[in-house]
């Protein structure tokens, strides 16, 4: 399905009756009786998945797992897998502005990354009658994961140069891997960005909006949308830093 996404677009919000974009991928688990472990393991399990949600909904789009553990991971961090629960970062990888200066940034295939843009390339073919939507996770909720989501909060007060240099280096590896999943097929991503929804504003305009607007600008195009999620607590004031981004489109709250 390949086609002018800016039209797409144009003609959601043009159609009377509005239809969501809803990200279901991991109840999906409960329709192929498997576990999460063994979804997030397995890309044809995961394109199985995404074709099944879409068969069942309406949904205006097929988004791919949301798991904010796959990125951390390819950089060195230990998944926690617990029954029934979406994965979680176990570990923190660094702790001072020498580890920042340390940490090697990893080729998209690290880890589980490889199934990840597999299970796309898979779902693309499976998909025909919407847009397939990839899920990765933003740069500041990733350098939170590998700085640690409490300590990265007082690092941007107290070391603010160490979590300038990790989110480079997320940002590096997010648009590689945002261009793996182009070249296998998909019409754009779903960048989660929750972790700066716990910023103030103005920590949010330093610390996530140069780096999103970085990965949107590198990889987005006519057929290759950049779209924004949040469901942080301090999303409605971060209003005027999100939109400078320049998205394509922005996707709010969760259920």
């Amino acid at each position: 399905m390949k086609h002018s996404m800016h039209d797409w677009i144009a003609n959601l919000i043009a159609a009377p009756k509005k239809r969501a974009m809803p990200i279901l991928s991991f109840p999906c688990i409960s329709l192929m009786d498997i576990s999460v472990e063994q979804l997030t393991a397995d890309a044809s399990l995961q394109a199985q998945g995404m074709k099944m949600v879409a068969d069942r909904t309406p949904a205006c789009a097929a988004v791919s797992m949301m798991d904010l553990s796959v990125e951390a991971e390819a950089f060195g961090a230990k998944a926690q897998f617990l029954p029934g629960e979406v994965p979680t970062v176990k570990d923190v990888l660094v702790r001072s502005m020498e580890e920042a200066e340390a940490l090697k940034v990893p080729v998209v295939g690290a880890a589980r990354t490889g199934k990840y843009v597999e299970a796309i390339r898979q779902a693309c073919r499976l998909i025909i009658d919407r847009p397939v939507f990839a899920g990765i996770i933003g740069p500041y909720s990733l350098a939170g994961r590998l700085m640690g989501v409490s300590d990265i909060m007082m690092d941007c007060y107290e070391e603010p140069e160490a979590v300038h240099a990790v989110l480079q280096k997320a940002t590096d590896f997010l648009i590689a891997y945002a261009q793996a999943y182009k070249e296998a097929g998909a019409q754009g991503i779903v960048m989660a960005e929750p972790l700066s929804g716990l910023l103030s504003p103005a920590l949010a305009e330093e610390f996530s909006e140069p780096y999103v607007r970085a990965i949107a600008q590198a990889v987005k195009s006519h057929d290759f949308l950049v779209i924004y999620h949040n469901c942080g607590n301090n999303t409605l004031f971060m209003l005027d830093s999100i939109l400078r981004t320049q998205c394509d489109g922005y996707h709010f709250g969760d259920a």
